[in-house]
């Protein structure tokens, strides 16, 4: 995919409060604007039966101060790559998740909103057997997507819950009776755990300087509850669910978890409405 990024200078002046509270969640990592419209997908699209017009798309994109000629540009490569579909209706194009977007956006969405997850062992550990670069890359992948994280070369730690591993791969099941520092630091590795703690510092500043919900504007709801969940969504999907007991003792993932799902619900509020609108009212 291209790397069209935002830039938060290039926004019109709407409400000082709400672009400076935009700005500052854009500009926690360097967003590809592709993503961002399978954001919009998930949070906006799939819950108003998934289909969106693009002109709601420009509206939205436009409050996220994404140009249009990226807007362009990343539906004709989400298109051309199989992730949406486009129909036409007389001037208005209209985009929905293709059958690949759907299979793969499903299970990542239902991590996104959901509570903490209720882990326990016993722990599984799994190794690959050996083979050549590409085949232990594609068992890789699948370790991770059955719920599996790396602790060495070859070597993935799961919970119970995690699935089932390949038959040729050898797992053994037991009681963790302690995870040492170094798996720790693997499981929550140190940028991951920085990106958590600016998440978080960010997500307090919203708290603390969104104004009341009934004088924020619909537009910039929806476009700060999209970013909100894009930043949240951009660092959980890079790790599996885990609980604390094998993660470092300063993680901060669960604590953004509780602050973007109560920002959510706060922003929703005005959010919606204003979704309903220009997108469809909520199935």
């Amino acid at each position: 995919m291209g790397r069209h990024v935002y830039n938060p200078l290039m926004t019109r002046e709407i409400s000082a409060t709400s672009d400076d509270l935009i700005a500052r969640l854009t500009t926690l990592g360097d967003l590809r604007v592709w993503s961002v419209i399978i954001t919009i997908f998930g949070d906006a699209v799939m819950p108003r039966g998934g289909t969106v017009s693009a002109s709601a798309l420009s509206a939205l994109t436009a409050r996220l101060n994404i140009k249009p000629e990226a807007l362009r540009v990343a539906l004709f490569r989400l298109a051309k790559d199989g992730w949406i579909t486009r129909a036409k209706s007389g001037r208005n194009s209209f985009y929905r998740l293709s059958e690949r977007g759907r299979r793969e956006f499903l299970p990542a969405s239902r991590r996104i909103y959901a509570d903490a997850p209720k882990l326990h062992g016993p722990w599984r550990l799994a190794l690959l057997p050996p083979g050549t670069e590409q085949d232990r890359a594609a068992l890789d992948q699948g370790m991770r997507d059955l719920g599996f994280l790396p602790v060495a070369s070859g070597a993935y730690l799961g919970p119970a819950q995690a699935g089932d591993a390949p038959r040729q791969v050898l797992t053994v099941t037991g009681m963790l009776r302690d995870a040492p520092r170094w798996t720790r630091a693997e499981l929550g590795p140190d940028a991951l755990q920085r990106d958590y703690v600016r998440l978080e510092s960010t997500l307090l500043t919203c708290q603390r300087s969104l104004p009341a919900i009934a004088d924020l504007p619909g537009a910039d709801a929806a476009a700060l509850r999209i970013i909100l969940i894009h930043q949240w969504r951009r660092l959980l999907l890079r790790h599996a669910d885990v609980p604390p007991e094998v993660l470092p003792e300063n993680w901060r993932g669960e604590a953004c978890r509780t602050a973007v799902l109560d920002l959510h619900r706060t922003l929703s509020d005005r959010a919606d409405p204003w979704l309903d609108g220009a997108i469809g009212k909520r199935g």
